[in-house]
């Protein structure tokens, strides 16, 4: 069965309960929300992780130029 087709039985279902309808946009609008949350989350240990090995790099180029 076609995801478009499975989606119009199962508003078809819940038609008779608006709370179940409120409810599915409420579990909809949080799965959003939270993906949007993970991406930036993610986006931020990104540049956290390049700005550490930048200084790293920095760090060691510096120890090597003590040791000479």
């Amino acid at each position: 069965m076609p995801f478009g087709e499975a989606l119009k039985a199962a508003m078809a279902g819940m038609s008779s309960s608006p709370l179940a309808i409120a409810l599915l946009m409420v579990n909809v609008a949080f799965l959003v929300f939270v993906t949007m949350l993970l991406h930036d989350v993610a986006e931020n240990a990104t540049t956290r992780e390049k700005t550490q090995s930048e200084i790293i790099t920095k760090l060691i180029a510096q120890v090597q130029t003590c040791k000479s």
